[in-house]
């Protein structure tokens, strides 16, 4: 994600561009031609906001205007303006205040809370010496997210901390050089604040001042714009009368295809037939047709445990259970190679620990080309 702080630039690149560019008319047109186009776009973005009693231009017919000075700058009978044609292509992303998503901000309002009871739990876990690897990532993960909370409120002024890389530009290497290096410094310096929040959190809740390096904090705030959490439950958990996969089903049978949600009910009853019967419904041979009533009878007793009233169990089409039926437990090799692909795919992730995994349960459903992620 680029984060140039183009509505609310940090003080020493302000600096920088007053010190350089404060005169860009009398460049010349080598040099005017190579003025990155973050320059530019706060040079546009301070001329607009004078011109509009120090508003910020963050809605379209604002950032038109913006444009609109940006194509000012154009100087005639110089060809190699690249860096307005930058500056311009960015405009509607670069003008933006790099605030908390929707997502992030949940995540942020219950962190404080999370670590608290992450915090007893690892002092009773101490007192019995059961201190498993799985729940300190877990408590380091919400005191991380916690100290980042109290930044964002506080020293952050409702944004997150500075990602403090750039991306490519033309300008020459002194200039590219001298920005990537004041990006950076205001990227540590957020750390350094958050940092703060740590040690001040921790020592609230009694944890170990060395709880979190000065790397994993890096790490985790120049990514802290796509934060999230992936709670699984077991198997177990999932077919439990009280989980919540009876209301995650019900609403995947009320999307505009429901294919996915009738998928996992058929799939719940034919290993329920299975684990009765000892084979899938329309394996042994002659039997399809007769498996079908039976595989109706353990479909409405899934949708009765997942608590589906009755219009949602009479949705299930007929003929979807025939040719479940006449499958007989196949496996047919263009759906094996999709989800061999799929299951690679996540297995990579857990391994290399990069990139979302899926979060929960994936359902395929070759027929219509369609899939599907339920959280059960």
């Amino acid at each position: 994600m680029n984060d140039l702080r183009v509505l609310t630039p940090p003080i020493e690149l302000l600096r920088f561009i007053e010190g350089k560019y404060g005169n860009m008319d009398a460049l010349p047109n080598h040099d005017y031609a190579h003025i990155p186009y973050v320059v530019l776009l706060i040079r546009a973005v301070t001329q607009w906001s004078a011109a509009n009693g120090g508003q910020q231009p963050t809605v379209f017919k604002q950032k038109k205007e913006v444009r609109a000075i940006i194509e000012s700058y154009r100087r005639s009978g110089l060809q190699a303006d690249q860096n307005i044609e930058e500056a311009l292509a960015a405009v509607n992303t670069a003008l933006c205040l790099p605030v908390p998503s929707s997502s992030v901000a949940q995540l942020l309002a219950r962190a404080r809370a999370r670590l608290s009871e992450l915090a007893s739990e690892f002092h009773s876990s101490q007192k019995g010496a059961d201190d498993s690897p799985g729940s300190r990532e877990q408590l380091v993960f919400w005191l991380m997210a916690a100290a980042l909370a109290v930044h964002v409120s506080s020293d952050g002024n409702g944004m997150l901390p500075c990602v403090g890389t750039l991306p490519d530009m033309t300008a020459d290497t002194q200039t590219y050089v001298k920005l990537q290096e004041i990006y950076s410094r205001q990227a540590h310096a957020d750390v350094l604040a958050v940092q703060a929040h740590v040690a001040s959190l921790a020592a609230l809740e009694s944890l170990p001042g060395d709880l979190v390096s000065l790397d994993k904090l890096k790490l985790f705030c120049k990514n802290a714009h796509h934060l999230g959490v992936h709670s699984y439950e077991s198997l177990a958990a999932e077919y439990a009368p009280e989980s919540k996969a009876g209301p995650a089903i019900a609403q995947a049978l009320d999307a505009d295809n429901p294919s996915c949600g009738l998928l996992y009910i058929l799939l719940r009853a034919a290993q329920a037939f299975r684990g009765e019967r000892g084979h899938w419904p329309g394996a042994n041979d002659g039997e399809a047709e007769t498996d079908v009533p039976v595989l109706k009878t353990f479909i409405s007793k899934e949708m009765r445990a997942l608590g589906l009233n009755a219009e949602k169990s009479s949705s299930m089409p007929d003929d979807w259970i025939t040719e479940f039926c006449r499958w007989g437990g196949a496996e047919l090799h263009n759906i094996d190679s999709v989800m061999g692909g799929i299951a690679a795919q996540e297995a990579i992730k857990a391994v290399t620990r990069q990139y979302v995994p899926l979060n929960n349960t994936f359902i395929f459903d070759g027929s219509n080309g369609v899939a599907s992620t339920l959280e059960l």
